[in-house]
Formats: structure tokens, C-alpha cells, sequence
């Protein structure tokens, strides 16, 4: 039996302009997240650590970030768990200057060739093990996918792989995405292939046998990879191979949607984001329907964002048809007459337009309210 802790796509030392004074914050955060997923590997007690690609989100990470991960990665050789890592398209070793062809990793297996000549050959607990991995150079890997058919050497064969699956909902054309198949995996007759490139957790089988795995990145870098995020705990057996997802994120992404219809002000909002609310939580809020007031977004995150590490509020909400828009219409005043300006110039618009004018309105009625200070 071997035991792997398969990870990928950790973007250590990314940029996070959106979140201000916090982006150091969530930078040390992904500095956690690794960190948690050493002791994994420890308390696991895997064999190997596998990082199929983008480690790093940049192929030059600073030198504190780059100082914290070869020290972790160090701690693991000294307990007999061999790290594995492979370039990715962020940390590519295609630049001259990346950090791959500057800077040692002490006790780690890197797979920087940009081909695979012959697979690396180690023994794990009296097992022999190959491993299959290359990194991208443009012109020097073409057709570099065929060496990843496997040898004719007994043991335990495991490939590495940054790349793009045909066929996924996140396909991508661009050949450093390295595209392959199904059919490419089944071809190479590997044991095990550690995906990285795509950010959701995903299992690829033939049948009943267990192909490959993506772990997804396991904190979430941006809107969309919401909810846990994972590794991959890979048992390789005789018999087959079986992978575990093991939450490992330091916070979470979320997404959701408020309908404010009849919502009188802004403390009925905060109200109603309560359930969500969360220190580890980076909100995106939607807001929709036709509230009794217009809305300030940033308002609103002034407000409730004290209750989130992070909150983004999105106006989608109508509000030119709400009772008080058409109450104030009636108005013999500035604001009045803005509404009925308003009204006209929406007939026969499109949808866009209607959009970005509804924007307008609400902002400019929010002005006037905040104003002359009356409740609608």
C-alpha cells in the first residue's frame, strides 16, 4: 500500500487588490491553508506529497513566501514523506528567472523537464515507484503528452499533470493548458494520475477503475470556487486505488442571492443576512426585487461587512416601480421630476439599458434621501 496527499493550485503569494486593507491578511491565510495541509500529510502519514502545479501564483514569489514553503517542505523529507512538485502555468519554469531554475527545494522531487524522458525511479517501504511529469517550455514539449505512456518496469506508477480535460465544462484551447483526454489516460496506464489546472474537486474513472483526480485548489482564490475546498488522500493498493476529499481551506467563499422585495431599509437587510455571517466568510451578496427604499451597496457592506472578513454587495434590485419611486413621481420637486425624466427615457429601452438606468436612478434617489434625512 502507498498513501499519497495529493494537492494542486495553492497560488501562494497571489495578489487580492478587491479586499484593501485585508489582502495580507488572506495572503497569510493560503500560507495556513498550506501549512494545514503538511500536518495532513504528517498525521496521514503519507508517503508522498504531490503538488501538480501552480504552487506558487507567480514564477517569482517573494522571498518570505518562498523562505515558508521550503521550510515546510523540508519538515516533510525529514519524516520520510518525499514532496513531489510540479510547475504549473502560474509558476511556469518557461521564464528565465522563474523560481524553479533559481532556487533549491531541499528533499523534493522536482519535475521540471519539458519532456519525459524516462520516468523518476524511487523505493517507498520496499515498493518501487515511477514517476511521470513534465513542465511546459512552449516548443519543447510538443507532443511531450505520448511519454507519459507508461514503462514496462513492475512497481507503482503515478503521473503528475497540470492540465485541461476535453470535454470539461472548464475546457480551454490554449496548448500551455496541456489538453488531454480520457482516452489519454486510459492509454498511458498509469496507476494514478495527480491533476492540477482545474480549481473543483473531481474523480475521473473508466468503469469501475479510478483514473485520475483534480483536488481542486484548496483555498478558494476567487467567486466561484465557493464552499470547501479540498486535498486528495490517495490509497494505492493492489486492488485499486481509492481517494479521499479532506476539507483543508482556512476560509470560505460564498455566494448568495437576497430577494428585497417590500424590505423597508437597510437595517432590515442586515436582518436578513445574519444566517450567513461569519469571521472565515467572504460574502458575494446579490440583491434583487423592488425594496421600499433605494439601496446604498456600499452602504450596506459598511454596515453588515463587520460581520464577514469580507463582503461585496451586488444591486440588482428594480426600483423604479417601487411604491415609493411612484409616490415621489407626483412631486412638484428636483427629485420628482427626475423620476418622471427617468420614466420616459425608459420606454423602449433595452434590457442593458434599462439596467445601467436603473443604477443611476437608485443611486441618485439614495443621494436625495440621504439628503434631507426622511425615511420614505
Amino acid at each position: 500500500m502507498i498513501k499519497l496527499l495529493h494537492t494542486a493550485d495553492l497560488h501562494l503569494d497571489a495578489p487580492f487588490p478587491s479586499l484593501g486593507e485585508k489582502e495580507a491578511q488572506r495572503r497569510i491565510d493560503f500560507l495556513q491553508t498550506f501549512e494545514r495541509l503538511l500536518t495532513l500529510a504528517i498525521k496521514w502519514e503519507a508517503d508522498l506529497f504531490l503538488v501538480a502545479g501552480d504552487l506558487f501564483d507567480t514564477p517569482t514569489p517573494s522571498a518570505a513566501i518562498l523562505g515558508k514553503v521550503q521550510s515546510g517542505l523540508q519538515r516533510l523529507a525529514e519524516r520520510g514523506i518525499v514532496p513531489v512538485l510540479l510547475p504549473g502555468t502560474h509558476d511556469s519554469s518557461a521564464f528565465p528567472n522563474s523560481v524553479y531554475r533559481r532556487h533549491r527545494f531541499p528533499g523534493c522531487i522536482l519535475l521540471n523537464g519539458a519532456r519525459v524522458e524516462e520516468p523518476v525511479s524511487l523505493e517507498i517501504r520496499g515498493r518501487q515507484l515511477f514517476l511521470y511529469g513534465f513542465a511546459y517550455r512552449g516548443v519543447e514539449s510538443n507532443s511531450a503528452l505520448a511519454g507519459m505512456k507508461r514503462r514496462a518496469a513492475d512497481g507503482i506508477h503515478i503521473g503528475l499533470l497540470h492540465g485541461s480535460r476535453r470535454g470539461s465544462r472548464e475546457w480551454d484551447y490554449r496548448p500551455k493548458d496541456l489538453p488531454f483526454s480520457l482516452d489519454d489516460l486510459k492509454a498511458w496506464g498509469l496507476d494514478y494520475v495527480a491533476l492540477g489546472h482545474y480549481h473543483d474537486f473531481e474523480v475521473l474513472h473508466d468503469q469501475d477503475r479510478l483514473l485520475a483526480c483534480y483536488p481542486g485548489s484548496p483555498e478558494g482564490k476567487r467567486f466561484g470556487e465557493n464552499g470547501p475546498r479540498y486535498a486528495a488522500l490517495v490509497t494505492i493498493r493492489p486492488a485499486g486505488v481509492e481517494v479521499e476529499k479532506r476539507a483543508v481551506n482556512t476560509r470560505t467563499l460564498q455566494e448568495e442571492m437576497l430577494d428585497l422585495s417590500g424590505c423597508a431599509d437597510i437595517d432590515s437587510v442586515c436582518r436578513m443576512l445574519r444566517p450567513f455571517r461569519g469571521d472565515e466568510v467572504l460574502l458575494r451578496l446579490e440583491v434583487t426585487g423592488l425594496p421600499e427604499s433605494p439601496l446604498d451597496p456600499e452602504l450596506l457592506a459598511a454596515r453588515a461587512g463587520c460581520d464577514f472578513f469580507h463582503l461585496e454587495v451586488r444591486d440588482r434590485t428594480r426600483f423604479f416601480d417601487s411604491r415609493y419611486a411612484r409616490r415621489i413621481a407626483s412631486e412638484q420637486t428636483v427629485r420628482g421630476c427626475f423620476v418622471r425624466r427617468v420614466g420616459a427615457l425608459l420606454e423602449g429601452k433595452s434590457e442593458p439599458e434599462r439596467g445601467l438606468l436603473e443604477k443611476v436612478f437608485r443611486e441618485v434617489l439614495s443621494r436625495f434621501q440621504a439628503h434631507d434625512g426622511k425615511a420614505p
